[in-house]
């Protein structure tokens, strides 16, 4: 009788053991559930972030904005940014060109995406004046607003479909719209969720979002390991390096192109390639006289 008094206070025993360790367990990832979800939304609120980025094109044919990139040495290098719920801004520095200015710059909002089309012409002058410094006599600056929007851009014969990333804004961190993922790249230590959207096409970017494990709930700017693929665009994009949560305020950019200038930007485009054929064929007619 006493034995199995014991046996039985004993069971008892160890099922309330076994009971507080679940119950500690279940307030354990509680507590860790609600922790991340208080990162989560602090990130979706907004963010900056300075990230080592390479672009690889996925289409049998370059597609238009990669082939602009990869004339200026542009498919690697860094970007420096900035995003909110509603807008995202980007700087881009070509890892080939090693300046402290940047390339381009661009503005993305749910409505329309702009190029800062004054900086990549400021750009492409200051690389041709520094290898024909004569070439700054006839190459005029620019004179007209920064920002060029991809409607614009389509008026030149620009695929507007090939301009357009106002689909990066359809990304929300949305603890909902998530899902865990193991891409084949992955990093060691990472941790890694796809991004889900309503765009249900088949061409509809795909986002990869990679955090570092020991960062995610206490470092300030954890590390991220950034996989995105827009199929529309032909284009891969890895990225590296840390997310800070922010409370930015992007506007958009004031200084724009108004569409009268675009005959004016034909007609500079028209002068730069004709003053580099003439500098480049005076300098191979001086070599040869050498």
């Amino acid at each position: 009788m006493a034995a199995s008094k014991k046996k039985r206070t004993g069971a008892r025993a160890a099922v309330v053991v076994v009971l507080c360790l679940v119950l500690v367990c279940v307030v354990a990832a509680a507590v860790a559930l609600g922790l991340v979800s208080r990162r989560v939304k602090r990130f979706a609120g907004g963010a900056s972030f300075s990230l080592d980025y390479q672009i690889t094109s996925t289409a049998a044919e370059e597609p238009a904005l990669y082939k602009v990139l990869a004339q200026f040495g542009g498919t690697s290098g860094r970007v420096n940014g900035q995003y909110t719920p509603e807008a995202l801004q980007l700087e881009l520095y070509p890892q080939a060109s090693g300046s402290s200015q940047p390339l381009t710059r661009l503005y993305i909002s749910k409505d329309e995406t702009l190029y800062d089309a004054g900086q990549l012409y400021r750009t492409l002058r200051s690389s041709i004046t520094d290898n024909y410094p004569l070439a700054g006599v006839l190459i005029p600056e620019w004179n007209m607003g920064s920002y060029i929007s991809q409607t614009q851009l389509a008026s030149l014969g620009v695929d507007d479909t090939a301009t357009s990333l106002q689909s990066m804004n359809d990304f929300q961190l949305d603890l909902k719209k998530i899902k865990k993922v193991q891409p084949e790249n992955a990093k060691a230590g990472y941790l890694y969720f796809r991004l889900e959207t309503d765009d249900t096409a088949a061409d509809a970017p795909v986002l990869t979002l990679g955090v570092e494990k020991s960062g995610l709930l206490r470092a300030a700017s954890p590390a991220v390991h950034i996989l995105l693929d827009i199929p529309a665009h032909g284009i891969h994009t890895e990225l590296t390096g840390t997310v800070t949560p922010a409370a930015p305020t992007l506007t958009a950019p004031t200084s724009r192109m108004q569409d009268s200038d675009i005959a004016s930007l034909v007609q500079l485009r028209q002068t730069v390639e004709s003053v580099v054929q003439f500098v480049q064929g005076a300098a191979s007619g001086t070599q040869s006289a050498s």
